[in-house]
């Protein structure tokens, strides 16, 4: 007789519940949040398995490649859909949602949703990790250009080692703010050290990919866009088209339709930020830095022209998203096409 599970997973502790095909509960308990624990659990009061289902969360990865090497049929489920359906109970509980969960993995009313690779996760992490450290780096030069043009003093556009010294010079050795402002150039000499170093290591891992060389080949995307689309991705052929990367990235309109209604509203922003709004930034770089001529940018310039810049670089985004994935699956580098006559 099949088996399903539903893991309703918490810190500490999860909730398990063991359904039969005729949706008849088999065993009700909970387990350490350790896939050793899990899967000693599983092997006993769930031998025969089929699927064992859970939502998607910080731990989810972690237990999905565990309980993978041990040779249990693990799924991962959108959150968002195992919401849509547990929702409905009146009853909230770590029980009752391992129970729905069971349900959801029985009845395959659910969207699997694919787990990336060790390595892109690794990847993921540097990349994230140099983000926040951007953004860090960028909060501390703004706060400090906001504390100085209250005495006004003003300077132009700089970052890094610039940026101290262009401070350093405007407040001397004895300007009242250098007690308040000096620590924070400290904490930002110390960001940019840290940044640099995953700035090399972002570089050796692009240059040590062939992929990733083939989509820097696309104007406006550069050595952290590439990388981060090749191990935000992970595996090109989950998609059944290109098309249905914007989709999977956020950058494709809601839509609502009922009756004689039918509205396209905003972009749905699902999916990836990270990735979405480096896309955005190749949009940007594409349209007002790429001195070549190339037919994705005269395309942009025209749609810009009709319905306004802004849209027209979500748009350009979505289209960067679907050059990138057609050169991955093809093997090839960006067309630049011929200027017209």
């Amino acid at each position: 007789m099949r088996q399903y599970v539903g893991l309703d997973v918490s810190q500490r502790e999860t909730s398990v519940c063991v359904v039969n095909e005729t949706g008849q509960t088999l065993f009700e308990g909970k387990a350490k949040s350790d896939p050793g624990d899990l899967s000693k659990l599983l092997r006993k009061h769930a031998p025969l398995a089929e699927r064992i289902g859970f939502e998607t969360g910080a731990m989810a990865s972690w237990l999905w490649h565990e309980l993978r090497r041990v040779e249990l049929r693990v799924v991962c489920i959108d959150a968002r859909h195992a919401h849509a359906a547990l929702s409905v109970r009146m009853n909230k509980s770590d029980r009752n949602d391992a129970r729905g969960l069971a349900e959801l993995v029985r009845v395959g009313w659910y969207r699997e949703v694919k787990i990336k690779s060790e390595e892109s996760q690794k990847v993921r992490a540097i990349l994230v990790a140099r983000f926040r450290l951007v953004s860090i780096r960028r909060d501390i030069e703004n706060q400090v250009r906001s504390l100085i043009k209250e005495c006004g003093l003003l300077f132009p556009r700089a970052i890094g080692q610039q940026f101290r010294n262009q401070v350093g010079e405007l407040l001397g050795e004895d300007h009242q703010l250098l007690n308040v402002i000096g620590p924070l150039l400290s904490i930002h000499e110390h960001i940019c050290q840290q940044q640099s170093k995953f700035d090399d290591e972002v570089r050796r891992l692009a240059k040590s990919d062939e992929t990733t060389r083939r989509l820097m080949t696309v104007p406006g995307v550069g050595v952290v866009t590439a990388l981060t689309f090749r191990h935000t991705i992970d595996d090109p052929s989950r998609f059944r088209s290109a098309s249905a990367v914007g989709a999977y990235l956020g950058l494709t309109p809601r839509r609502n339709q009922s009756g004689e209604t039918d509205t396209s509203g905003k972009i749905s922003r699902w999916g990836d930020r990270l990735l979405r709004t480096y896309l955005f930034e190749a949009a940007t770089v594409l349209l007002y830095r790429t001195k070549k001529w190339c037919s994705l940018r005269a395309w942009g310039m025209k749609l810009a022209k009709r319905i306004g810049m802004k849209k027209a670089k979500v748009a350009i985004a979505r289209k960067i998203a679907v050059v990138l994935h057609c050169i991955w699956v093809d093997g090839t580098s960006f067309d630049w096409g011929h200027a017209p006559v």
